[in-house]
């Protein structure tokens, strides 16, 4: 056996799945850090050894089975995949066609059972109305978890909330049913909502499909889906809070897809827009 590439392969895999573990746990504690260096090193770091570990299989004194070659490839291919994902964090703000002050422009879509929507619904109702990336997305789950969490909180503002994506109604029902969410869910399959808002993020990597369940225990209960990736156009994930005369109020994006709106955020905007009402109601 060439034990040295054996050792390479366990040490490049231990690596790389212990620090993507790690990284994956900050998402549902909402604790993703702001910088990607740290991660981005130990993805680089993971795979590197792991690279060098085939390299001494193929090359090196002794036999290399499986052994090396299972581990080093996982630890490779998953700590460049990641890396690649990382490259893909940035969104392309500016184009948005809503302004704070100005109508917000209505819209239809499907609901998750295929039936259509009208933004005719939001008239008279304070909404708080959100466009997101998928239910595949760990980042959009999770900030629609905590969404979901707040709707009491936000009905004592009288602000309900929905949520758009390009997910096929079947796949808004498996996120839907998976994250146990109570809010209206909006399809948008072919992205006709998201362009005429301008939130479109074109040619990303994104997964084509919802994940049924998500990977407790050490992974926190994060989405992690085994559909395959491609690239492809989806919603910047856009925050868009709307008074019941119809009036853009408020407007958050993401500039970097982890990174997303907080609790105190979102309830810092519905109270400075609302808050006064409320109070003299």
């Amino acid at each position: 056996m060439n034990n040295s590439a054996l050792i390479l392969a366990v040490v490049g895999f231990v690596f790389t799945f212990t620090s993507l573990v790690l990284y994956l746990r900050t998402i549902p504690q909402n604790r993703v850090p702001t910088s990607v260096f740290g991660f981005a090193s130990r993805m680089a770091i993971g795979a590197a050894i792991s690279g060098v570990a085939i390299y001494l299989g193929i090359t090196g004194v002794g036999a290399a089975g499986w052994m090396v070659y299972v581990p080093a490839g996982l630890g490779l291919v998953v700590g460049a995949m990641i890396l690649v994902f990382l490259t893909q964090r940035k969104t392309p703000l500016g184009d948005i066609k809503i302004k704070v002050g100005e109508p917000y422009i209505p819209f239809s879509a499907k609901t998750p059972e295929g039936e259509d929507y009208s933004s005719d619904a939001f008239k008279g109702k304070r909404i708080l109305f959100k466009l997101f990336r998928g239910g595949w997305c760990p980042y959009c789950s999770q900030e629609l978890i905590i969404f979901n969490e707040m709707i009491d909180e936000m009905a004592e503002y009288d602000v309900s909330l929905v949520a758009l994506s390009k997910d096929e109604p079947d796949q808004a029902v498996v996120h839907r049913n998976r994250d146990d969410l109570t809010f209206q869910l909006l399809s948008d399959a072919e992205l006709k909502v998201v362009r005429s808002y301008g939130v479109e993020h074109h040619k990303t990597l994104g997964q084509s499909s919802v994940a049924k369940s998500k990977l407790g225990g050490i992974f926190g209960g994060v989405v992690f889906g085994l559909a395959p990736f491609k690239v492809m156009s989806m919603a910047i994930p856009t925050s868009v809070l709307i008074d019941e005369e119809g009036i853009v109020r408020w407007i958050d994006q993401s500039e970097d897809i982890r990174l997303r709106s907080s609790r105190e955020m979102v309830m810092g905007a519905i109270k400075s827009a609302f808050g006064e009402i409320a109070a003299a109601a």
